[in-house]
């Protein structure tokens, strides 16, 4: 039987690019303040507090974002617009408490770093293996929060679990990381923006196995 044209791998493709392309608008719109910084700004230890509070409302985008990724990749369609404004408000309170506890311990783990670099390097690789930690927490944190209901004690409980419980899809978050990392030093740096839905895919994508086992273990609980 013939494909139909919505059957067709290049509409497919055509339609997954729309679904990033506008969801990464919707996110960036949430989060112009930051954008605007991000651009006119140099990215220095000594703007810090700037960012901080520009970034401070980030929560619920970040929330909205994984989860409008997650409906791709578990229905295969999207609304950007009405998906991406409507996860916004449902996980807002959560998320906006999750993200000001995390933020902020990251933000004063960048200051310590800096400091340490310069006054006592010895601390250094300790502060940078705490920040690197609060990132894979945040990585499962995210996700965990788009798909269960969950407390904010629960929250940061069940994500440090993850990390060890689920180790292979921890290295595969690593390598999702990394390649954020190249594209930033490597292309101008607004880029990463383009790029932040694209990872919330891989990201999510990376979840799918052990939202299975979660799953399995909140029906058996």
């Amino acid at each position: 039987m013939a494909q139909t044209v919505m059957e067709k791998p290049l509409f497919t493709a055509i339609q997954y690019v729309y679904y990033f392309l506008l969801t990464n608008i919707h996110f960036m719109l949430a989060n112009s303040l930051f954008l605007v910084a991000f651009v006119f700004v140099e990215m220095t230890v000594q703007n810090i507090l700037l960012f901080y509070l520009t970034l401070l409302p980030a929560g619920p985008s970040l929330a909205a974002l994984y989860a409008t990724m997650g409906k791709v990749i578990r229905e295969r369609d999207l609304n950007p617009t009405k998906d991406f404004w409507s996860y916004y408000k449902k996980n807002f309170r959560l998320s906006t408490k999750y993200w000001f506890i995390q933020w902020t311990i990251l933000t004063v783990l960048i200051v310590d770093i800096y400091y340490a670099n310069q006054f006592l390097p010895i601390l250094s690789p300790v502060f940078l293996l705490l920040f690197i930690f609060s990132l894979f927490i945040l990585l499962y944190a995210f996700p965990i929060m788009s798909r269960f209901e969950v407390k904010l004690k629960n929250l940061f409980i069940v994500s440090i679990y993850a990390i060890f419980r689920y180790f292979k899809t921890t290295l595969l978050h690593i390598t999702t990381l990394i390649s954020l990392a190249i594209i930033y030093y490597a292309a101008p740096s607004i880029t990463i923006w383009f790029c932040m839905s694209t990872a919330a895919f891989f990201l999510m994508f990376n979840m799918k196995k052990p939202f299975e086992l979660m799953q399995e273990e909140l029906a058996q609980k």
